[in-house]
């Protein structure tokens, strides 16, 4: 029995049992009760399980708040369409409501944790197609061989590949970004951290190799983040855009980055300056204000702009 399965049954029998010894729960579980003392330190963000010493002691699960049941009112794909939309929301929404991230980590364990609470960046125009029942048994797994640090081996097929290529690679995350589904994972090929699109996934195995995951995933996610448009990293520019209405008022009513300097001018029309990373996405941002924007700096990026345009005018 995985990690995963072996915390909610620990979770179940708690709530069962007015209290428990950690020997009985090692031995209803079939593992040594330093292991069940990792489940509890696992579980503790979630549940109050309270620990007691001597003869009369054990763990006893504190006021579970009654959410824990709503797994048994929904059926798996019922539960598999509130975690997607979960996901979906975006981050800034909660950017300082601890209380409400708090209740939504907990909503999204009651209902199976898969390693992520809402990644989104920024919310997409477009929809993202329904994830057919193949995919989310493909979470799922996934999902399993994270908690459990197996190694899988895939056909994955990037955006300039031909055709799939095999990677063996160790999972470490699974995150939304976008409405899309991605696997953060050490791609042994590359010998790096590398982002495999879900849907771009065709084929993939779980091996029984095991491994210890020795990289801080979510210290590079931040990283990635910080000061980037996107979440991959790319890039970096020292931005400085003039910006006219009306999309000086939509770029000002946000925070792209976290260094971001805007500068009103007297016409209407902003200063926008940032040292900003994404490579293709800060080309496809700057693309999407049109007429409105002019690029004061860097000259590179000018450039590289231009040429896009020249090629996109050439193909009409």
């Amino acid at each position: 029995m995985g990690h995963l399965e072996n915390c909610l049954k620990m979770i179940y029998l708690l709530r069962t049992n007015n209290r428990i010894k950690k020997k009985e729960l090692a031995e209803r579980l079939e593992v040594s009760e330093r292991q069940i003392k990792r489940y509890k330190e696992a579980l503790d963000p979630y549940f109050d399980i309270e620990e007691k010493a001597g003869i009369y002691g054990g763990y006893k699960l504190i006021d579970d708040n009654g959410y824990f049941p709503i797994k048994n009112l929904l059926t798996e794909h019922e539960i598999y369409l509130i975690k997607d939309f979960i996901q979906s929301i975006d981050s800034n929404f909660l950017e300082g409501n601890e209380e409400l991230a708090n209740a939504i980590s907990k909503i999204n364990f009651t209902f199976g944790n898969d390693s992520n609470l809402l990644s989104n960046s920024i919310i997409p125009y477009s929809r993202v197609k329904p994830m057919k029942k193949e995919d989310e048994n493909k979470v799922l797994c996934i999902s399993k061989s994270i908690l459990e640090e197996i190694e899988i081996i895939i056909n994955y097929k990037g955006n300039n590949d031909n055709s799939p290529k095999e990677r063996r690679i160790q999972p470490y995350k699974l995150i939304t970004y976008k409405g899309e589904k991605y696997l953060v994972a050490f791609c042994l090929l590359k010998n790096d951290i590398r982002f495999f699109k879900l849907s771009r996934i065709i084929y993939f195995k779980c091996t029984k190799i095991k491994f210890k995951k020795k990289i801080d995933i979510n210290k590079i996610l931040k990283e990635q983040r910080k000061n980037s448009i996107g979440i991959f990293g790319g890039e970096e520019y020292k931005l400085k855009l003039k910006i006219a209405p009306p999309m000086a008022n939509t770029i000002a009513e946000r925070i792209w980055v976290d260094n971001q300097k805007i500068t009103y001018l007297d016409d209407g029309k902003i200063i926008f300056q940032a040292t900003m990373k994404g490579g293709p996405e800060i080309s496809s941002w700057i693309l999407s204000m049109g007429e409105s924007v002019q690029i004061i700096e860097p000259i590179e990026l000018k450039e590289k702009i231009k040429d896009i345009l020249r090629k996109m005018i050439n193909n009409f």
